[in-house]
């Protein structure tokens, strides 16, 4: 074994570099090792993060509240647990309220009317029919609304941020909340929409019932499951009494809607620039 670390050259001692952690023991060139590093990588096959996810759907609070204490070594890192829920939105991908179709753009009550006129304009420019640059633009936008959706965040942290001054210093703490408080609920939207799926089999298919399946999934997993994370993770994450906490938590929901409309715009921009 080297006197060195390999990859910074710290002075060996026990089984990982003090300095960079990588691993000292090494020049294992088996195919194997190579595949599971594949695997863990892409997969992030890791105990921490099922240790994480299972502390943010039973404990809601509890690991931001952690995370902050300085208690990160047996959680992943927020950016990675909202990565790994985006991947799999990015595939599902069930809503257009974060994808409007260029239709629903120019209607939009913030940036609608400027919307219009920026399109018509283009329209004219590159004598073009609306129904094809609607074609081009609907699939753009529909990449570059969830490669950015991480925007999100840092736009609902500010609400947060606001609801816990009195509570946290730095606007970095409500970032790590919102970015949890976002994962759970891309994550209600990914359960939904195989819950859904369920209920429309069951339901319609083999029952004979014409109710639709989002009558049950949108009040649940939109708005309900997120609700009761948001209120009980405030209350933990500012360790306020409960009624601050119910009020912040409808407040929350309330910024994610402003944060939202925000989004919107953003996206018809980028999307409209990249066109």
């Amino acid at each position: 074994m080297a006197d060195e670390c390999l990859n910074c050259g710290t002075p060996l001692e026990g089984n990982f570099c003090a300095e960079c952690g990588q691993r000292l023991k090494g020049g294992d060139r088996s195919l194997k090792h190579l595949f599971g590093d594949l695997i863990n990588n892409l997969f992030f096959v890791d105990n921490r993060i099922w240790v994480s996810y299972r502390y943010l759907v039973f404990k809601p609070g509890v690991m931001t509240y952690e995370f902050l204490e300085g208690k990160r070594r047996k959680f992943m890192p927020p950016v990675t647990l909202f990565l790994f829920v985006n991947v799999l939105y990015f595939f599902i991908s069930p809503l257009t309220d974060y994808s409007l179709p260029l239709s629903d753009q120019i209607k939009q009550p913030t940036h609608g009317a400027i919307a219009t006129r920026m399109v018509e304009d283009r329209l004219t420019e590159e004598n073009m029919e609306m129904e094809d640059y609607a074609e081009v633009y609907n699939q753009a936008s529909d990449n570059i609304s969830k490669t950015i959706m991480i925007l999100n965040v840092p736009l609902m942290a500010f609400f947060v941020y606001l609801l816990a001054i009195r509570k946290r210093k730095y606007y970095f703490d409500s970032l790590i909340f919102s970015m949890h408080f976002f994962t759970v609920f891309l994550l209600c939207i990914v359960v939904g929409v195989f819950t859904a799926k369920g209920y429309y089999i069951v339901v319609n298919q083999w029952l004979g019932s014409s109710v639709g399946p989002w009558v049950f999934w949108m009040p649940t997993f939109m708005m309900i499951l997120p609700l009761f994370f948001a209120i009980v993770s405030f209350r933990r994450f500012t360790q306020v009494k409960w009624m601050h906490a119910v009020w912040s938590g409808l407040l929350i929901m309330v910024g994610g809607m402003v944060a939202q409309f925000i989004y919107r715009s953003i996206v018809f921009f980028t999307t409209f620039w990249m066109t």
